[in-house]
């Protein structure tokens, strides 16, 4: 038997998409309340869609996204000469810097960065997709391209659903197991 796209895809209103406006705190709530239309048996969402004003799905925010979000831009060393002419190498400043940033509790405002951070200020573009009548087997190349968790489904111009990784893998993987490859 062979599926298409269509067959694995998570519709859209399924899943957790967010105007870009929102803020990160805003699209957190959405996520969690996406994982109620997850059906028994699938993965939980790992990504929450960004639309633009017009409803185009634009963006997208995955783990790495709210990580880097959450963590705050590194302040400018003044006392980087010194530094230097302490023989310390830039990697050990930077990787120094990085650590007495964490220490000096700059994450313990996460929430009020979740708050007042935009989603369309730290989402990934959005530009990978495939068409909703492909056959899972023509996901294969764009994943392996991509290097994503997921891929926009599409019919016409339009995105319709969002094809998981995980939901693919799975699929892929019984059918293997089941004999059912050709």
């Amino acid at each position: 038997m062979s599926k298409k796209v269509k067959d694995l895809m998570v519709l859209l209103a399924e899943y957790a998409v967010v105007d870009e406006d929102t803020s990160l705190q805003e699209a957190l709530v959405a996520l969690d309340e996406s994982q109620a239309n997850v059906p028994p048996g699938r993965g939980r969402h790992r990504a929450i869609l960004v639309r633009d004003r017009s409803g185009e799905i634009t963006g997208k925010i995955h783990y790495h996204a709210f990580l880097r979000a959450l963590v705050p831009e590194r302040k400018a060393m003044g006392e980087a000469a010194l530094m230097d002419r302490a023989g310390v190498s830039d990697d050990m400043r930077d990787s120094s810097m990085r650590m007495l940033d964490l220490l000096t509790g700059d994450l313990m405002n996460v929430c009020e960065r979740a708050r007042n951070i935009l989603v369309r200020d730290i989402c990934s573009p959005a530009t990978t997709h495939i068409d909703e009548e492909a056959s899972i087997s023509d996901a294969i190349p764009i994943f392996l391209w991509s290097q994503s968790q997921s891929l926009l489904v599409t019919r016409g111009n339009r995105t319709v659903g969002v094809l998981r990784l995980s939901d693919f893998f799975d699929e892929l993987s019984s059918q293997i197991k089941r004999g059912e490859c050709s």
